[in-house]
């Protein structure tokens, strides 16, 4: 691990400092936080001194650490990011479309992707994914739409996916990255939420195998780096040009990466990638396998499982209990059992699971959630939160919308008007109306928990 070791190194050799961060190694911390940090931390948190490189320039320890990434993901090159997935995102966007290109983007991208927008000046073309009634959630890309937008819009330079979802619904990757390559259009695949994938043949295959251009993973959402911990790759036949690449994460990135983000990425791959890491992620799978099977005895339990339409990824349980608000269900578990799920709907929720989850704590969410069957009310014809399926009428460009004047009105009053933000639903993050959109009544039924809204006033 040569960043882990040059870390190691500097610490040992005992530098005195006169550079940032103006702590010096933890000599200058409030005891307060030295009761929630170790002292060690404090001492790895260090910035480009001699011998621990520099991640815009890198020429040493992370230069030879991306590389070895690479070559254990099978990249043209893999890099480092501090500032997670998004940043990634961004940095791809400015890479491979022009002010005024278009792009076709599914839906339920990220809001990054909107802010990757507005920073370079592209036009979207927006795609619906299929959407997943029982459940109420998004769910894959069809590639047959894909193909139709490619042919209908021949000014395309890039296609922007969304896979897996926050739930863990795979898009057919192999089938859109074909219709891309025979319109010589660029791939790229928000993979934020699979991470482990390149780690076990018992998932699915990462889209940068699948014939994408580039990808980005967040090593933090079920790896174990720190939180921010992201990778972005270009795959072996890419067509982005690396160096652009670097010089538009070099735009986006912190001059000032923390080297602990950096150290836990390193570590995280050498990890997951060595036989303990294996055995470990391998235990992980067998327990949620164990998991499933222990509360499918229960007819009234239910999970978003593989489907002939479409297939998910196991890392992901989306459950509900048959009738029961998932709401409801997520307040009683951190309430009753102090267990807290990634997120909730009126349906399901969804607890995402790690190379950290081991069987004592779902064993935990198992029990839980068995008491917690006879315990809730059922309700009868709830009201569901839709994400409207209306693709939007685009009056100006996200960077356009960005510098028009604006004002507050009621959200009853907006009907028409064009959005100067935009709204998502967090978590994860898909926007319900992008800036630049003309709002419409389908939005306001899923807008109804708010009281206002900013809107473009010339």
């Amino acid at each position: 691990m040569y960043l882990i070791k040059a870390l190691k190194k500097v610490i040992k050799n005992k530098p005195i400092l006169f550079t940032t961060p103006g702590h010096s190694q933890g000599l200058g911390i409030l005891p307060e936080i030295k009761t929630l940090i170790n002292k060690k931390t404090f001492k790895m948190d260090l910035s480009e001194i001699e011998g621990l490189d520099n991640l815009q320039n890198p020429t040493g320890a992370i230069l030879k650490s991306q590389q070895k990434a690479s070559e254990i993901y099978g990249s043209k090159a893999s890099y480092y990011l501090v500032n997670g997935s998004s940043s990634g995102i961004l940095a791809l966007m400015l890479a491979t479309v022009k002010p005024g290109e278009k792009v076709l983007i599914a839906r339920n991208a990220h809001k990054s992707v909107i802010n990757a927008l507005i920073l370079s000046g592209a036009m979207p073309v927006w795609i619906n994914t299929e959407w997943i009634n029982e459940w109420n959630i998004p769910g894959q890309v069809n590639p047959i739409e894909i193909t139709n937008c490619l042919n209908n819009n021949p000014e395309i330079k890039a296609v922007w996916i969304t896979s897996p979802t926050y739930q863990g619904v795979i898009s057919d990757i192999t089938t859109i990255a074909k219709s891309c390559q025979k319109k010589g259009v660029l791939l790229i695949v928000d993979e934020a939420h699979g991470s482990l994938w390149n780690f076990s043949e018992r998932l699915p295959t990462p889209a940068i195998q699948l014939g994408a251009d580039a990808s980005v993973q967040s090593l933090h959402k079920n790896a174990s780096s720190l939180t921010q911990g992201a990778i972005l790759h270009l795959s072996s036949s890419s067509k982005i040009d690396p160096g652009k690449l670097q010089q538009c994460l070099n735009i986006i990135n912190t001059t000032s990466p923390s080297y602990l983000i950096l150290a836990s990425i390193e570590a995280t791959i050498e990890y997951l990638s060595s036989k303990p890491g294996q055995k470990k992620l391998d235990s992980l799978l067998n327990d949620i396998d164990k998991f499933h099977k222990k509360l499918s005895k229960y007819s009234d339990i239910l999970f978003l499982q593989d489907t002939d339409q479409y297939n998910i990824d196991k890392t992901k349980i989306l459950l509900g209990i048959k009738d029961v608000s998932g709401y409801k269900l997520s307040n009683l578990l951190q309430e009753k059992y102090n267990i807290e799920v990634e997120m909730d709907n009126n349906k399901s929720i969804l607890a995402l699971t790690g190379i950290g989850t081991n069987k004592k704590k779902l064993d935990k969410l198992a029990i839980a959630i068995m008491n917690s069957r006879k315990s809730l009310k059922k309700f009868e014809n709830q009201e569901n939160f839709i994400i409207p399926l209306v693709l939007p009428e685009i009056i100006y460009s996200p960077q356009e919308a960005l510098h028009k004047k604006s004002k507050v009105v009621n959200i009853k009053d907006s009907i028409g008007l064009v959005a100067a933000e935009t709204i998502v639903t967090y978590p994860p993050g898909i926007p319900i109306i992008t800036t630049g959109e003309k709002i419409k009544e389908t939005h306001l039924k899923a807008l109804n928990h708010l009281t206002q809204i900013t809107v473009i006033s010339d």
